[in-house]
């Protein structure tokens, strides 16, 4: 059958979802029945020369007996409940990190802790977190995003419940090591769930929605943090969050979509591919996160450097020859996605080493206690909500090129606030608040704007590698933008004995320079063809 014919049958198919006129915008409240047949989409699976095969090299392979892949819409009550587990990871990821922050101290205070040692509180976690998510994004993909993402919740159940029940600091700092795992495999699932099972403007809202509870996580790790620790005590955050994990890890059992060929046989699995990447991963965010702490010209972190480098270099190689790659090579020659994920790199790495300084300065230059800080931010996480949902609904009709450079431009200009007005002699309202808002606004149009046209540009058989691996761009340039910031401050300011704010005001500006050669790249690297609202609505169903 000649592909054309494929196409005429698909678009058949396709005017069931058709409502009033041929507004693509439309969408029943019950989902219309799943075509039988669909044109392949690009498909990266026994392709040995790690290229990207089209659908008229493929048109003689299709087999027609394969099922079509499960899909349905938001307005529908199993898509709200979807949405609800998949979001509901994303809220717990950022519970779980902003929430620790708030309780550093109460901790530091029970164990006896030094300064240098309870940052690893917090780095157990990332490391895990961001050296996995790569390999986590590509298990999903193989053995199914449902089996990932439930096991991910429910791994995050019982570590969660062990790191409140820790008796020593060394406890609690292991047992949130291997809590980033879990976190690490509820991520990539959860998007590649979203993006495959809603499709068109579904899709785009659903991942406004995803990236709106990333900032309600935000804001909720706050208040958990400043008032359990003020109240019950540090413990009650882990014990209250388990229950959370626990239960949405059952309801996603039950209403998740069944994850497509389960039962069929599997090329083998990149096994070195997996090995060199998670190990070049975590030992980057080793030293990224270490480099201030033990010296950036410690011979043990410049020797962790290059070793970190040099494995990710060889993975790099090795992906180029074997023929079932954990990370095809190919995904970086599909238009925009280089430029995109550089974007990613810069503006959550901006965006994270402000949140660092801006919470520091609310808290040892204004003087405000967990809870005061709290409050204070609570402003931030209603704004990033708005800002996400409002950039799900601006690209129904806007380039997605239009709203990055206006969210890179809000990300070169939201620390420079703080960084100005940073002195001793001022408050919260003066010297964070606007810094606060003009960041989360830019990184709600980032992270939305970035998902969308990503996940909308790669094969459906990747889609859950692909969020693994922009979010590790996100975990990465975080360490990168706190390393960079760390020495300049260290160079700049305590070495010559300057005050905190000045030295606070000077990471600021680390952000606004991260941010300026992000903006660069996401101008010249970025192009609108390919990622504007047609391209998103008129996606077809797909197996």
């Amino acid at each position: 059958m000649a592909l054309s014919d494929w196409i005429n049958r698909l678009r058949g198919h396709q005017s069931s979802y058709s409502g009033k006129g041929s507004d693509p915008r439309y969408r029943p409240s019950k989902p219309a029945e799943p075509p039988t047949l669909a044109v392949p989409e690009l498909s990266l699976s026994n392709t040995p020369s790690n290229e990207l095969v089209s659908p008229s090299d493929t048109e003689q392979s299709i087999v027609l007996e394969k099922l079509p892949q499960e899909f349905g819409c938001l307005r529908s009550w199993r898509g709200s409940l979807i949405l609800l587990v998949t979001s509901g990871s994303q809220f717990l990821d950022n519970v779980f990190m902003t929430s620790s922050n708030m309780a550093l101290a109460s901790i530091q205070e029970e164990f006896k802790v030094s300064n240098t040692d309870l940052q690893w509180m917090i780095s157990a976690y990332t490391l895990s977190f961001g050296g996995l998510l790569l390999l986590a994004g590509s298990l999903s993909d193989r053995f199914g995003r449902k089996k990932i993402l439930c096991l991910g919740l429910f791994w995050l159940s019982l570590w969660t419940l062990a790191v409140g029940l820790g008796q020593s600091f060394i406890q609690i700092t292991i047992f949130r090591g291997i809590q980033g795992v879990g976190a690490a495999m509820t991520v990539p699932s959860a998007i590649g769930i979203i993006s495959s099972y809603f499709t068109g403007v579904d899709r785009t809202r659903g991942l406004s929605i995803y990236a709106a509870s990333g900032t309600l996580g935000f804001c909720a790790g706050l208040i958990l943090g400043g008032f359990l620790t003020s109240s019950l005590g540090w413990r009650y955050i882990f014990y209250l969050i388990v229950i959370i994990t626990g239960a949405l890890g059952t309801l996603g059992m039950i209403v998740l979509p069944k994850d497509p060929g389960a039962d069929e046989k599997k090329p083998k699995m990149d096994y070195l591919g997996a090995f060199l990447s998670t190990t070049g991963l975590i030992l980057l965010q080793f030293v990224l996160s270490s480099g201030g702490v033990y010296g950036w010209g410690s011979p043990f972190i410049i020797v962790l450097l290059v070793l970190s480098v040099a494995i990710l270099v060889s993975f790099t190689l090795l992906e180029k020859y074997v023929s079932n790659p954990l990370m095809p090579l190919s995904l970086w020659k599909i238009r925009n996605f280089a430029g995109l994920w550089i974007a990613g790199f810069t503006c959550y790495g901006s965006y994270q080493n402000v949140i660092y300084y801006i919470v520091l300065m609310a808290q040892k230059v204004d003087g405000l206690s967990a809870g005061d800080t709290a409050i204070r931010f609570l402003p931030m996480g209603a704004i990033g909500f708005i800002a996400s949902m409002g950039t799900g609904k601006i690209l129904e009709y806007t380039n997605g090129k239009y709203c990055l450079i206006a969210g890179l431009i809000l990300t070169v200009l939201a620390p420079v606030p703080s960084a100005l007005t940073a002195t001793s002699s001022t408050d919260f309202w003066v010297n964070t608040l606007a810094t606060s808002l003009i960041s989360i606004t830019a990184v709600s149009l980032i992270f939305v704007t970035t998902s969308t046209t990503i996940l909308t540009s790669v094969p459906v058989d990747v889609k859950s590698l692909c969020g693994g691996m922009l979010n590790t761009a996100f975990q990465i340039g975080s360490g990168v933008a706190l390393a960079i910031s760390a020495a300049t401050t260290q160079t700049v300011d305590i070495e010559k004995g300057h005050d905190i704010a000045q030295q606070y005001a000077t990471g600021l500006w680390c952000s606004t320079g991260i941010a300026g050669l992000g903006l660069a790249i996401g101008i010249l690297a970025v192009r609108r063809k390919g990622i504007g609202p047609n391209d998103r609505m008129g996606e077809s169903v797909v197996l």
